[in-house]
């Protein structure tokens, strides 16, 4: 106590506690609008101003509040934004409602709230920010209510007032009974004070007389046992109480009297074993805590009763082996954790007990190659990993055990030469990657300060038939986009079908397609896309048999006959 008057003492004789709102300190009258139109004022008042801060945002002096249509709703005092004095809000018949008094932020000193008629119903005082002493409260048509007092943070209820026409006292000097009633006249809960506190039996019911809640208090807090119960009278739920934290049994019931929920408390944290049921009786989980937080083995269970998986924590913490099954009681995945991350090897099987996948973890990220497999046992993909990421190889297989993709990861993304197969092993395609950071585009307007690192096409592409397994198409990529010359070929990878010209993903420059002989059948000219110059259709022996000329996609002459061909 002599260390809090001395700091109260402090406090009162630091700047922090003496200033004064100075008329020097005080900006121009500002006003304030909810509306663009300036129409509706929101409030008014000033800003801290001085000659180092000569602007600013901080309130300082008195700011009166107003609702949308003009109502004086609140009026308060400032120190360069904070409450400091005197803080009053209005009724809508400009009545006063509360009236607090404030240092820096926090009430301090006296209180009072009135009703719209203007009576008194509640009168206190605060100090540095919480209720002290004595507190008042009244009927609305002034009669006293009840009075506490408010005495290291807690409530003693000193007296106490019926609201009826007898008002008849039911607490005095502390001590007393006060009954709450439904309009019917039945008891809907019964309080019984001794020292201001409450203490003895509890009860609380329905408004057709229904036990609801029953318990007791011990010096105005829950203590010993508490029982809640369904609005039929079915009991739902036994709690244990030790000055007002839960401390003892925890019981959850079924409307058929069998148990949802089973555990302790100790001092309000969940400690020992609890468990967990279905409404079809079977087991959902169970476990130990111990100070509210998962320890030692736990059992989780499919609706149907089956066991799910077997979990060790350690202080919350998840560790050692866990154990998931399927359904039908075979293994499905195995492992272990290390402070609460995964460790070591890590399995997972399929339901017929053949391997899925194999690999390690390292402080929780996958870690050196992984193995995935096919249902006949076959090797899937075959996949290197550095912390999390895909680092390195990357193979895939198909059920027959023939290479599907070859390539390689940087840091998760797809970087060199990546060859894609057919099913009996012959080369499909051919394509080069490479990773750029890019700067995020929504309809083509980039998103300032977001930039996105991807792993995209670039560099020489090549794709070969499934036919004759020969070249069906080359060229070039940069940065996930055609560029350069590109040629489609005809069965056999010899004789080109179509070359063309693209520049960052857009046709630009010559565009041919030929015959299975050879021979040119049209030759057309583009531009960023579109077709600008000569559009040349030719016959059997050679000859120009159409000639049409554009200029960024629009004709803008034409010599013979035929129809455009569109690529």
């Amino acid at each position: 106590m002599k260390n809090l008057f001395f700091l109260l003492l402090f406090l009162a004789s630091t700047p922090l506690f003496s200033q004064k709102v100075l008329k020097e300190n005080l900006g121009p009258k500002v006003r304030l609008y909810w509306d663009v139109g300036n129409k509706h004022i929101q409030a008014t008042g000033s800003y801290f101003t001085s000659a180092a801060t000569p602007k600013s945002t901080e309130k300082h002096g008195k700011w009166s509040f107003y609702t949308y249509d003009g109502q004086l709703e609140e009026e308060s005092n400032y120190y360069r934004d904070r409450l400091l004095g005197k803080r009053v809000f209005y009724y809508p018949n400009k009545k006063v409602k509360e009236e607090s008094y404030f240092k820096f932020n926090v009430p301090d000193s006296l209180f009072f709230q009135w009703n719209e008629a203007g009576k008194l119903i509640t009168k206190g005082q605060f100090e540095l920010g919480s209720p002290v002493g004595e507190w008042t409260y009244y009927f609305d048509d002034g009669r006293e209510k009840s009075m506490e007092k408010v005495i290291n943070d807690t409530v003693y209820l000193m007296s106490s007032w019926d609201d009826d026409s007898t008002h008849r006292q039911t607490v005095k000097n502390g001590n007393g009974l006060i009954e709450e009633r439904y309009v019917n006249g039945v008891i809907k809960a019964s309080y019984t004070f001794k020292n201001g506190l409450k203490n003895g039996v509890f009860e609380e019911r329905t408004a057709n007389g229904v036990l609801s809640v029953s318990g007791a208090f011990k010096d105005g807090k829950k203590d010993g046992s508490w029982e809640f119960y369904e609005y039929q009278g079915i009991l739902e739920k036994k709690l244990t109480y030790k000055a007002d934290s839960l401390d003892g049994a925890y019981l959850v019931l079924s409307i058929s009297g069998d148990t949802i929920t089973a555990g302790s408390y100790q001092l309000g944290k969940k400690d020992g074993f609890w468990i967990w049921k279905t409404p079809e009786k079977n087991v959902e989980m169970c476990g130990f805590f111990h100070q509210d937080l998962q320890d030692s083995i736990w059992n989780y269970y499919f609706s149907s009763g089956e066991i799910s998986y077997i979990a060790h924590f350690n202080k919350g913490k998840r560790t050692g082996e866990w154990n998931y099954y399927y359904q039908n009681g075979a293994s499905y995945r195995k492992g272990n954790y290390l402070n609460d991350q995964r460790e070591g090897n890590w399995q997972t099987w399929y339901e017929d007990g053949v391997l899925l996948m194999n690999g390690q973890y390292q402080n929780g990220k996958e870690e050196g190659v992984w193995y995935n497999y096919w249902e006949n046992g076959a090797l899937k993909n075959k996949a290197e990993f550095k912390n999390g990421l895909m680092n390195g190889n990357w193979l895939s297989y198909t059920p027959e055990s023939i290479l599907s993709n070859a390539g390689k990861y940087k840091k998760g993304f797809k970087v060199g030469t990546w060859y894609t197969y057919y099913n009996n092993g012959r080369l499909k395609e051919k394509v080069n990657y490479k990773v750029f950071t890019e700067t995020n585009v929504t309809n083509d307007m980039a998103i300032m300060g977001l930039k996105e690192t991807v792993s995209d096409y670039h560099g020489k592409f090549e794709a070969y038939s499934q036919k004759d397994y020969q070249l069906k198409s080359e060229g070039t990529y940069r940065k996930g986009m055609k560029h350069g010359k590109w040629i489609d070929y005809y069965p056999g990878g010899v004789v080109p079908t179509i070359v063309s010209e693209y520049r960052y993903g857009k046709l630009d420059g010559v565009f041919e397609q030929r015959d299975p002989r050879g021979r040119l059948v049209y030759q057309i000219h583009y531009k960023n896309g579109l077709k600008h110059g000569s559009f040349l259709i030719f016959g059997e022996n050679g000859n120009i048999v159409s000639q049409k000329e554009f200029r960024y996609g629009k004709q803008v002459s034409q010599n013979g006959s035929g129809e455009l061909f569109t690529p």
